[in-house]
């Protein structure tokens, strides 16, 4: 009897590894996040002509990256004043579990929304906007990044869980 569950013991830990071995590297998280971001945002922001971006920086000689990415928004105001925000978030400082996708339809229909809480509602999150002449940087806890749809709502809420699982983040304390 004790051979036979030393041995299912045995089995479960290799399905653990494997599946663990299947989850895309962070690399790879990363990568697919910042080649498909661009062309994901919301109806709303194409029609106002914004652009948006996703950036990391790669590790060197086969690191890892960082766990640091910055998402930047660029727009222009009523008077036509070009403006770039830029959302700088540390994955490691995130809770993966409050990460999720939903549907928004108050402004457009069928508009996907993400969202994600650093952990413990820590303000980590900074954001910063250029061309501003009170360039203080805004520390919050929470961030809402819109898409298309929901297809890739969901697509970015389980990219971006796989990398901050990757990047060590922790569940909130409640």
């Amino acid at each position: 009897m004790k051979r036979r569950s030393a041995i299912v013991l045995a089995l479960l830990i290799c399905a653990a590894l494997h599946a663990q071995s299947n989850r895309p590297t962070l690399k790879e998280t990363l990568e697919w996040m910042h080649n498909a971001f661009p062309d994901s945002q919301s109806v709303t922001a194409v029609q106002f002509k914004e652009t948006r971006e996703f950036n990391y920086v790669d590790g060197k000689d086969g690191a890892s990256p960082s766990c640091t990415i910055t998402i930047i928004d660029r727009y222009k105001t009523d008077d036509g004043t070009p403006v770039a925000r830029d959302t700088i978030i540390d994955l490691s400082l995130i809770d993966p579990t409050s990460i999720e996708s939903y549907k928004e339809d108050i402004v457009v229909k069928g508009t996907g929304v993400m969202t994600l809480v650093a952990t413990n509602d820590k303000k980590v999150i900074i954001e910063k906007i250029e061309n501003k002449k009170d360039d203080k940087p805004y520390f919050t806890e929470r961030e809402f990044i819109s898409f298309v749809g929901t297809d890739y709502s969901d697509r970015f809420a389980q990219a971006f869980k796989n990398a901050v699982n990757l990047c060590g983040g922790k569940a909130s304390t409640f």
